[in-house]
């Protein structure tokens, strides 16, 4: 008899709850949106594209109206993870001091997840597949309707569950996707002219292969269950209110876990430990045996560990764990791999195998690229190198070997694998500038990030808000590279056929002269400059940086002409040089928008090289200007 009064009780509670907790979201949103314009703009962007899928839901072809919904849902999950989705979100770590329950408080926190303009947006744009569905009938629209609010959910949840295990994760795992994210991102739209012709024959009629592929894609289910036998309809929306079940189960773990420890799934009896150590932190057993003394047990070393000092080791050593834990070591490398790797690959929607061996060479120039700013992450342990006997010689190549080590591997495997995927195109051009392309890349950028060292807030916590490389030492990180190829690609494009054996040799010899003179160059600044370097790593308060207006100012542009014009010329110098230069001159690639391709013989050669001089040109004279940029506060 005493349970009868209870439920009423616990319903009251969960209600009350939830309100509570819808209306502290909308009191955050509510602050967040008079505060930063981004959300709002964000917002009008995403109806725009929801009124295109509904206007698509018309008349375009079921299975491509699905893929695009489960893109939807998809970057519903991912994009709040790059763009700070969690800032103005009720977490279930603020709920640890109150004494409510795992299940009231994950219903809570979905509804309030709920209340914010993403999920509006997304529910507008999912009301496609309902709308598509119009066409056979009311009860088919009841059904779709019910699977598009499954589909919701299951977006609601997975982004839900997506910022708080990425969240926490200590940043490795973050750093991954969003690597992976961006990569995909800058693959897909520096491929574009790949693209467009694949994604205009998916929007008339998706091909056999991917209506066969959608069978097993959840997004797209709800409409092939009005449109299929209903037996199997009835069994795939099953399977969909099944799988929403399991991630709301595994979200009320979460949740219940989170309020109870503290975090989602550390393991315990595990500590977190500081990606910097301090003076003083390192255990005095093991004090003996750092970059700063050297192991002298007597041991005699054999094998190509007799050619490296054992001080270059030990840098190699921290170098390669810091790349391992470091969050944003792991994003670069992983938006490198994957960007060289889509560039490479995109091409084949447009049936270009020419660049499939190029995979290599262009994940290893991004690597190089994104690891031009390294030395901001040390802050004060810089202090170490400077103050050991000859460490600045040690610090230096321990960098460009744990460099080469972590990166080699990754070239030469996606090199061969272009090459096994693409037997018709001559690899020798791509295998040859690799090694000249791995030892340019593993020495300069120790050199231009001794030269522009930009510090981070805290190099001990590192979040994504960091980013210590600026337009600067990129493009002079992939400018080396690019000058280390230039003696193969020089040979590949004018050399007589009979040079083609000597091809790999001028590779090894151009690399060999890259890493010596990156090499020779850090030297020189770490040792020369070492406390100006250190000096400026220990900054924990960088200037502030330009800030540039979302909209067009006339007053901002009239005071602000060299940063305007410098952004311009970084942006569009690429146009010239690449596609217009580079593509046809190196790849013969001559679509109908390339200026080279409408002419030919001497006439090709010539518009292709004045095409690489504009490029060039532009590139460098919006370095001079954004050097030249008016800084804030007048200095």
């Amino acid at each position: 008899m005493s349970a009868e009064p209870i439920v009423p009780g616990r319903l009251a509670g969960t209600l009350g709850t939830i309100a509570v907790l819808a209306r502290m979201r909308a009191t955050m949103l509510r602050r967040s949106l008079r505060e930063h314009p981004g959300p709002t703009v964000a917002g009008l962007v995403g109806l725009v594209a929801a009124a295109w899928l509904i206007r698509y839901a018309l008349r375009g072809d079921q299975h491509t109206l699905g893929l695009l919904a489960g893109a939807w849902v998809l970057g519903w999950i991912v994009l709040p993870l790059l763009l700070g989705g969690g800032r103005g979100r009720v977490r279930p770590a603020h709920l640890r001091l109150e004494s409510i329950g795992g299940f009231p408080a994950a219903i809570g926190l979905l509804t309030a997840s709920a209340i914010g303009i993403g999920p509006a947006v997304s529910l507008v744009a999912l009301a496609a597949l309902p709308v598509h569905a119009a066409r056979y009938g009311t009860v088919a629209v009841l059904a779709t309707a019910g699977g598009a609010v499954l589909l919701w959910l299951l977006g609601l949840i997975g982004s839900a569950i997506a910022l708080e295990v990425v969240g926490h994760a200590g940043g490795p795992a973050g750093a991954l996707l969003t690597g992976i994210f961006t990569g995909t991102a800058m693959g897909v739209a520096g491929s574009l002219w790949a693209v467009f012709p694949w994604v205009s024959v998916l929007l008339v009629a998706a091909p056999e292969e991917v209506v066969r592929a959608m069978a097993y894609v959840p997004s797209g289910w709800p409409v092939t269950a009005v449109t299929g036998p209903t037996g199997q309809g009835a069994r795939r929306m099953a399977a969909l209110v099944g799988i929403v079940a399991l991630c709301a189960a595994a979200y009320i773990m979460l949740v219940r876990r989170v309020i109870t420890t503290g975090v989602p799934f550390r393991p315990r009896g595990t500590t977190a430990l500081p990606l910097v150590r301090r003076a003083g932190d390192e255990p005095a057993a093991r004090r003996g045996t750092t970059a700063a003394s050297p192991a002298g047990d007597g041991r005699a070393q054999r094998g190509w560990r007799a050619w490296v000092p054992a001080a270059t080791r030990a840098v190699a050593g921290r170098e390669l764990r810091a790349w391992m834990r470091h969050p944003l070591r792991l994003q670069y490398l992983a938006f490198a791999v994957v960007y060289g790797a889509l560039l490479a690959g995109l091409p084949l929607l447009s049936d270009v195998h020419l660049l499939l061996p190029w995979a290599g060479p262009l994940a290893v120039l991004g690597a190089a690229a994104m690891s031009a700013g390294l030395v901001g992450l040390d802050g004060t342990a810089l202090w170490l190198p400077l103050t050991t006997p000859r460490g600045e010689r040690a610090e230096v190549r321990g960098r460009a070997l744990a460099w080469l080590v972590l990166v080699a591997p990754i070239g030469v495997l996606l090199a061969v694998a272009g090459v096994f995927l693409a037997p018709d195109v001559d690899p020798l051009a791509a295998l040859s500038t690799l090694p000249a392309l791995l030892g340019a890349g593993a020495s300069v950028p120790v050199w231009v990030s001794l030269l522009r060292v930009r510090p981070v807030a805290d190099p001990r916590h590192p979040t994504s808000a960091d980013n210590p490389t600026d337009v600067v030492s990129v493009l002079v990180a992939t400018g080396s590279g690019l000058v280390a190829a230039a003696p193969v690609l020089a040979l590949v494009i004018w050399g007589p056929s009979e040079v083609a054996p000597l091809l790999p040799l001028v590779g090894l010899l151009s690399g060999a002269a890259a890493w010596r003179g990156g090499i020779w160059l850090a030297d020189e600044r770490l040792t020369r400059r070492g406390t100006d370097v250190l000096a400026a790593a220990g900054q924990r308060s960088p200037p502030p940086e330009t800030v540039l207006p979302l909209t067009w100012d006339a007053g901002w542009y009239r005071e602000n002409k060299p940063t305007a014009w410098a952004l311009g010329l970084l942006t569009v110098g690429w146009i010239p040089m690449i596609p217009q230069g580079v593509m046809p001159l190196a790849f013969g690639i001559d679509s109908g928008w390339i200026v080279a391709g409408h002419l030919s013989g001497s006439a090709h050669t010539a518009v292709g090289l004045a095409m690489v001089g504009l490029g060039v040109a532009m590139l460098l004279a919006g370095l001079v200007l954004w050097d030249r940029r008016p800084q804030p506060g007048g200095s």
